[in-house]
């Protein structure tokens, strides 16, 4: 029994390593990048809005999986990535006189 948990947790931290670790930091490099270079909203709109479809799959992943503790921080992080697609969304219609 232990075995088959000691195989879940290591599937679980590979899972994490494989799917929020290393893009996260891929992400938060290209919109680094992309800000400092060509600071436009509509590309960090268009860039939050994947990265908060991208964590949405992500949950739905991890959900599905059984995965309890990646799953709480998928909904963290999907909470969070739509909280700054919303602010950029907010950002352009303020900006472009939407309101």
């Amino acid at each position: 029994m232990s075995n088959q948990n000691e195989e879940q947790r290591r599937s679980q931290l590979k899972f994490e390593r494989n799917f929020i670790s290393f893009p996260f930091l891929v992400f938060a490099l290209i919109v680094a990048i992309l800000n400092i270079a060509y600071p436009d909203i509509n590309i960090m709109m268009t860039l939050f809005g994947l990265f908060f479809l991208y964590n949405g799959g992500l949950l739905f992943v991890s959900f599905i999986k059984h995965y309890k503790r990646t799953t709480i921080l998928a909904l963290i992080l999907t909470v969070m990535s739509l909280v700054l697609f919303g602010l950029s969304l907010y950002l352009y219609a303020k900006t472009n006189n939407l309101f």
